[in-house]
């Protein structure tokens, strides 16, 4: 006879394979794909309809948010993945504390708008940060149900939930904006997409929390958790710097002209790389004591980060000049050298976030967290003396603290499971390779059709396609094996007929 609390225990568990990883990649995918298309969208019409200077307000706003939206949980869900056993007393007593600590960071935030506001140098984001203060407590209340999904590899809600989050932050959010809502219609999108995600999550995810709050518990997993939410609060601090300094030490059009080439930057890399260091995290959790599997994991992850990235990064940075245009008009040129510069470098810390996954699941915390602080001191210290030179000097310096620290990082990871720097370099190498010769030819090809008279449309167009067919047919040439790997992701998608 199975006990009542066997069968609770049993329900937080799943069995992962490789179609399973393939199933929960494909979901989350579509999902990273759906909210990061909403989001550059509701980016693209506001940034036709606002100056930079009223841009930076709403990039001020947002730092805010996106700082408390990342504490709530003060790493309490990565706990609950990573751990290889958990029962109705942990699960229950995380989840109140979660409660109360995201009510009182939400209240704190609501309180302390206006000092934000002023520190940040932009006084005007005030109301627009009060709004967003109730995330935090939204986000509480829904963190654990999201963790258990995750836990259990049930990635096709998950996708569900973060797909209509996007919608009716997108629908929301372009309605506003097209009605003159200005700055409210992304603040107002914002926080209806996240109670609606947290709503969903409780629909989707069976577990109610009972009357459990036990200290005890709580203790057991307060290491891991205090480290995780250490590295990840210093992450996210890392993550919110450069805005912080550009806003306080060159003002708020700059910082408006940064948030859009950082959105246009970031959404297919967060689309890409958001999907497999989730999966990759559940995935790596429940097979930590396999370390043969973990490599083999790290290098397929890798590969088909690679694949996509490498080759979207650096050509949205060979055809800067030319996406700008199209995209936002010219009142946006400025955003043009910052897109170039952190382009590739966002294509590094996609490939850093997998190593840091493997870090994660073999339970070390603490040292991603000594990395993260590193990353924050050298980073403010660099971004704060090379910002005299504007935002180019800011994003050269962000640009120069991650490739010189990132490889470290990376390499103390792999080495938890006994894999060297260089044999995951090697996974990487063929995608270098055939990265820069598209690269060549996009922007030759770019080049050429401006010597014509074509207008920057055409230009764009003609570079796009030209590098994407010697991309995809150097990389079926030489039968990466990441292709392979993508196509399983992507299932019937890509059937070969």
């Amino acid at each position: 006879m199975t006990s009542t609390h066997e069968k609770r225990r049993t329900s937080f568990d799943a069995v992962v394979d490789t179609d399973g990883v393939a199933r929960a990649s494909r979901h989350t995918l579509l999902a990273q794909v759906a909210t990061q298309v909403s989001r550059l969208a509701v980016s693209v019409i506001l940034a036709r309809l606002l100056t930079p200077q009223e841009f930076g307000v709403v990039a001020a706003a947002m730092v805010v948010m996106v700082v408390a939206w990342q504490l709530t949980d003060l790493g309490t869900a990565a706990v609950i993945i990573q751990r290889e056993v958990v029962d109705e007393a942990l699960v229950s007593s995380v989840f109140w504390f979660n409660l109360a600590f995201g009510g009182t960071l939400s209240a704190l935030t609501l309180a302390g708008a206006q000092p934000l506001a002023d520190a940040l140098g932009q006084p005007q984001a005030a109301p627009a940060i009060r709004l967003l203060a109730a995330v935090s407590l939204l986000g509480a209340i829904g963190n654990m149900h999201h963790a258990l999904l995750r836990r259990t590899m049930q990635f096709g809600r998950l996708a569900t939930i973060t797909i209509a989050n996007a919608v009716v932050n997108s629908v929301l959010g372009i309605g506003l904006a097209i009605a003159g809502a200005g700055i409210w219609a992304l603040v107002i999108g914002t926080v209806a997409g996240v109670a609606t995600s947290t709503v969903a999550a409780w629909w989707f995810m069976s577990w109610r929390p009972s009357l459990v709050l036990s200290v005890r518990r709580l203790r057991e997993v307060a290491r891991f958790s205090i480290h995780f939410f250490f590295s990840n609060s210093l992450a996210v601090v890392f993550d919110q710097l450069d805005k912080v300094i550009i806003s306080r030490m060159l003002g708020g059009a700059p910082l408006g002209t940064y948030a859009v080439a950082q959105r246009t930057v970031l959404s297919p890399v967060q689309a890409v790389s958001g999907a497999v260091s989730t999966v990759s995290f559940s995935a790596f959790a429940r097979g930590q004591d396999d370390p043969e599997k973990l490599r083999a994991g790290a290098s397929r992850a890798a590969g088909v980060v690679a694949l996509v990235l490498l080759p979207a990064m650096v050509g949205l940075a060979v055809l800067a000049e030319q996406a700008v245009a199209v995209v936002y008009g010219p009142q946006w040129e400025a955003a043009v050298p910052v897109i170039q510069v952190l382009g590739p470098v966002a294509a590094v810390q996609a490939l850093a976030c997998i190593t840091a996954s493997v870090m994660l699941a073999k339970g070390r915390s603490d040292w991603l967290y000594r990395w993260t602080l590193a990353y924050c001191l050298v980073g403010a210290a660099a971004m704060a003396v090379a910002a005299q030179w504007g935002l180019v000097g800011v994003s050269l310096a962000l640009a120069t603290v991650v490739a010189v620290l990132k490889p470290f990082e990376m390499r103390m990871a792999l080495g938890l499971i006994d894999m060297r720097l260089s044999t995951y370099a090697r996974t990487l190498l063929p995608h270098v390779l055939i990265t820069t010769v598209m690269a060549v030819t996009a922007w030759l090809v770019a080049q050429g059709v401006a010597q014509v008279g074509g207008g920057s449309l055409d230009q764009l167009l003609a570079g796009t396609a030209a590098g994407a067919v010697v991309h995809l047919g150097l990389a079926w040439l030489c039968r990466v094996p990441a292709l392979d790997d993508a196509r399983r992701v992507l299932g019937r998608w890509a059937v070969r007929k």
